[in-house]
């Protein structure tokens, strides 16, 4: 595992020991929580604990920087494919359709100075497609 820095490597130790599991889901969310100042200042703000699962409230916090953002999304989508809704529009059916929001796009996400520690957490999530 590729790690930032020294902290980042002890700050997601430590994560990692708070999680009730150490499956795929939690080392990757682990990674990313861990990785980043912000989100891992506010991680009780940003995953529950004690309930086992994100805050989604956390991305509109004002403490979120872009970059925190990102990450946050990132950890989320890997968690459990969540992205928040986007745009509505009427489709060829006449029935109302939700996209996904432009933010969770690889475009948008991996546009950051962490996008080769992001691909690490892709491995984390992901162990059967990458080798690991």
């Amino acid at each position: 595992m590729k790690f930032k820095d020294n902290d980042h490597k002890l700050n997601y130790e430590a994560t990692i020991n708070m999680m009730k599991s150490t499956d795929c889901y939690h080392q990757s969310v682990a990674y990313l929580l861990s990785l980043d100042d912000v989100c891992f200042e506010h991680i009780n703000d940003i995953f529950d604990f004690a309930d086992n699962s994100i805050k989604t409230e956390a991305l509109y916090q004002a403490w979120q920087t872009g970059t925190s953002r990102k990450t946050t999304r990132l950890a989320f989508n890997l968690w459990n494919g969540y992205c928040s809704e986007g745009e509505t529009y009427i489709g060829d059916d006449g029935f109302e359709e939700q996209l996904p929001s432009r933010y969770y796009s690889p475009s948008e996400i991996f546009c950051c100075p962490y996008a080769s520690f992001y691909l690490e957490a892709i491995k984390l999530r992901y162990p059967q497609y990458t080798g690991g």
